[in-house]
């Protein structure tokens, strides 16, 4: 039994199977060690941010030249109003600001411990940390150093998230996560229905039931699959978004708008897949080196701007990441809007690049397929209704007799 053991071992792992190995272990490890280098590469400096200063004093001062000193951070801009600093969140110009209080000096002095406002934006959680860490780190230093030495935290900070005011796992990654899903789903569902004419030679009874029109069978295998697609993104983004600030009648539009746009960009990317690899097996395998990582490269969980420019290129093409910058305008309010269009069309150009190379792709195999079928006397089909017309020999032979 043993022996029969090793010698099954060595059929199925040593049998000049090279798919088998780079499946099991060329492609997890490379993947990962890839990935390590990538995010390693970088540290996260040089975070923009906003200053508004409610309080001038010789702390406020003080503080505004630490900020400035820090490499993590990049005192960028200095507002007058919060709502300012808040608007530049909104379009992405900061990461985060600080309000410097009214009369926070005096306050020190009294051993009061003034409360110093850190407002973030609320989409990534991990910038965030870095940043609330080096403040955290500043205010303690600077103010322990001036006044209050018996004191552990002089001033103490405290966070506010900017689109996200409960800091909740939702709003910082469930809803990025869902739309990933869904990112990933597009990509493999159509790769699994454009094979289906080519897994049992059966090109030409599609082509039949769709009246020998290649552009009839295209529309009518994408178009139900992106309605349905694109239905149940909704569907499941709206009722997750419950639990969130509700959207307006105008930002779910946006929303949506993008949403088609994505899943036409992926629906159109799957078709490629298989136009480029002409079966279902590789399609997958290509749909889902592409689409699994996407959400790790899309700047939710690792910000872009401390990632390797090749990197950077990478998470453009993907549509994923276009469509998180919409839903993250939608969450920071009614401002999000006018941020929103841009990655529209970015998403739009996307999903009219892949549906015109992926049709034209498909229509070619449809034609070389429907050749082979022909030249190796596979089942003809009708035109009208796409049943199988059989030779007179086998209705003669099928008719019943008296």
């Amino acid at each position: 039994m043993i022996r029969d053991f090793f010698r099954a071992v060595r059929k199925i792992y040593f049998s000049h199977n090279i798919v088998l190995w780079l499946i099991v272990l060329v492609l997890p490890v490379g993947v990962s060690v890839f990935m390590l280098d990538v995010f390693s590469a970088e540290i996260i400096q040089h975070i923009p941010i906003g200053i508004v200063k409610q309080d001038r004093s010789e702390l406020a001062d003080r503080l505004s030249r630490a900020l400035n000193a820090s490499p993590v951070l990049d005192v960028v801009l200095e507002c007058e109003q919060l709502s300012d600093c808040e608007h530049a969140v909104i379009r992405g110009e900061l990461q985060a600001f600080i309000v410097f209080p009214y009369d926070m000096e005096r306050r020190a002095l009294r051993l009061e411990t003034p409360v110093v406002p850190v407002y973030s934006s609320g989409q990534n959680y991990l910038t965030n940390t870095f940043a609330a860490k080096e403040v955290r780190s500043i205010f303690s230093t600077i103010g322990g150093d001036l006044f209050t030495r018996a004191m552990e935290e002089p001033v103490h900070v405290e966070l506010k998230s900017v689109g996200n005011t409960l800091g909740n796992y939702q709003g910082f990654l469930a809803m990025g996560l869902i739309t990933s899903i869904f990112h990933l789903a597009c990509m493999l569902v159509a790769v699994y229905v454009m094979s289906l004419p080519f897994r049992d030679h059966r090109v030409r009874e599609f082509l039949a039931a769709a009246g020998n029109s290649r552009v009839t069978l295209g529309l009518a295998t994408a178009l139900p699959l992106v309605l349905v697609q694109w239905l149940s993104l909704v569907g499941t983004y709206a009722y997750a978004h419950r639990t969130l600030s509700p959207m307006t009648f105008d930002e779910f539009i946006v929303v949506s708008v993008a949403q088609l746009a994505m899943v036409l960009a992926c629906v159109g990317a799957g078709i490629s897949f298989v136009g480029i690899t002409g079966n279902m097996r590789m399609g997958t395998s290509v749909a889902g080196v592409i689409g699994s990582p996407a959400f790790a490269f899309a700047g939710q969980t690792f910000p872009l701007m401390a990632m390797p420019l090749a990197v950077k290129l990478f998470a453009m093409i993907l549509p994923l990441t276009h469509l998180l910058k919409v839903q993250a305008a939608m969450l920071l309010g009614p401002i999000g809007k006018a941020q929103a269009w841009d990655p529209i069309v970015v998403l739009l150009a996307m999903a009219l690049f892949w549906n015109l190379l992926g049709g034209r792709l498909m229509f070619m195999r449809w034609k070389r397929a429907a050749k082979r079928e022909a030249a190796r006397n596979l089942p003809q089909y009708n035109t009208l209704t796409g049943t199988e017309i059989k030779p007179a020999s086998a209705m003669v032979e099928e008719a019943p007799h008296d």
